[in-house]
């Protein structure tokens, strides 16, 4: 019995370390396998997280290329203000402070992450700091050409300049930091190159007050308002002008002569004003008798109107100056003539509109309410433009500061 069971008990252990040899192979090819897909997913992993960098890099290239475009009109508005003009001046800071902060806009909604935390709060610093230093630019060279320019002002519109450097400055500083902060895998030299300023010595306090001075002193960027009456037109037309040299069928537009008055405020060095005020009158008369015109008849003439009991007066009204101008009103008057004959409707009848605001070069058509009249009488028609409080009653004269008043004697045909 005992060599039987002897013989049983071999062949056990040999199974026994049998499957101890395959579950160690086992193992070994499932470290190999797992070891295997671990490299791949980190291989996968670094393969996405280039693209995703590169794909961030080609988004930030055009917003790069914006601002770099808008340095291009800072540096305009620094080294060439005074030949820009007053206008020319302010569209440029205009542009320059509404074009950083729509870049900075750009940015935010670039939908597309950066690679680290550091580099979206870099390229971020570097556009918020040049849409602060262009605000701050705007406002210093609005102070040193404004109407007021004594030290206190200098002083303030330096220091404002001086600030404005040192926002740019320091975001030449953030993007080169934010370009070193990139992966060199996300094909970071393709941002173009993106400085502001090349020289900071130039935006130091020496330089900034130098800069301000030629600014008030500069007289292209004097403060000259002007508004004027372009043209005048009254609704029904003109059948004729009695009282030239040879009586006139005119298509349906009439004008009068024009009296123009500007007021020009000229801001020179530190301390020192001058204002001056000039009166010109203008009167032309049409070329030949079929043409089109927007000129107004000599005084003498009159212009017949159609029977009506109602006249409307029509005005462009235009910025002539180079600074914005606000509370503009448009008025127009009719007044009988004592020698019209008839008593009734003899009375003055007058009405103002609101027009609101120009800026330097605009125009716009404004229609004055319809002023009551008689037919078969003479009136002499007052149109007038002007800034400031509504006129109430008749507006027959120049008004104070910038406008300007016409005139011309009508007579409405009897019915």
């Amino acid at each position: 019995m005992t060599p039987g069971w002897r013989r049983g008990g071999f062949p056990s252990t040999r199974r026994s370390t049998g499957r101890r040899v395959v579950l160690v192979v086992a193992v070994v090819v499932l470290a190999i396998i797992v070891a295997e897909i671990a490299a791949d997913v980190v291989d996968s992993g670094r393969t996405a997280g280039r693209v995703a960098a590169a794909t961030y890099v080609t988004e930030v290239i055009p917003v790069v290329g914006e601002s770099s475009i808008l340095s291009s009109t800072m540096h305009l508005v620094r080294d060439r203000s005074g030949s820009l003009g007053r206008a020319g001046l302010e569209s440029a800071l205009g542009d320059l402070v509404e074009g950083t902060a729509a870049n900075l806009a750009q940015l935010a909604g670039l939908g597309v992450p950066a690679p680290s935390a550091r580099s979206a709060r870099l390229l971020d610093a570097v556009l918020t700091a040049r849409a602060r230093g262009s605000r701050d630019l705007a406002g210093a060279i609005a102070i040193a050409i404004g109407p007021t320019s004594g030290p206190q002002s200098l002083a303030r519109a330096s220091s404002g300049v001086v600030d404005a450097g040192k926002e740019m400055i320091a975001s030449d500083k953030d993007y080169r930091a934010f370009v070193l902060s990139l992966p060199r895998s996300s094909g970071r030299s393709r941002l173009p190159a993106s400085r502001w300023v090349a020289h900071p010595f130039s935006w130091a306090a020496p330089a900034a007050a130098s800069f301000v001075a030629q600014l008030s002193g500069s007289s292209r960027l004097e403060v000259h308002t002007s508004l004027v009456i372009v043209a005048m037109t009254v609704q029904p037309p003109v059948v004729r002008i009695n009282g030239l040299p040879t009586t006139t069928t005119l298509p349906p537009t009439t004008t009068t002569t024009t009296t123009t008055t500007s007021t020009t405020t000229s801001t020179t060095l530190p301390g020192t004003r001058t204002t001056t005020t000039s009166t010109s009158t203008t009167t032309t008369t049409p070329t030949s008798p079929t043409s089109t015109t927007m000129q107004l008849p000599p005084p003498g003439s009159t212009s017949v109107l159609p029977p009506t009991e109602r006249v409307s007066v029509v005005l462009v009204v235009a910025n002539a100056g180079n600074a914005p101008l606000s509370d503009i009103w448009a008025a127009a008057s009719v007044i009988p003539e004592a020698s019209s004959g008839r008593n009734g409707g003899s009375v003055t009848r007058s009405r103002s509109v609101r027009v609101g605001h120009l800026a330097p070069g605009a125009s716009v058509v404004v229609s004055v309410p319809a002023l009551a009249v008689s037919s078969g009488r003479s009136y002499t028609l007052f149109a007038s433009v002007g800034t400031g409080t509504l006129p109430t009653g008749a507006v027959t004269v120049p008004p104070k500061g910038p406008g300007q008043t016409d005139q011309v004697t009508i007579r409405v045909a009897s019915g």
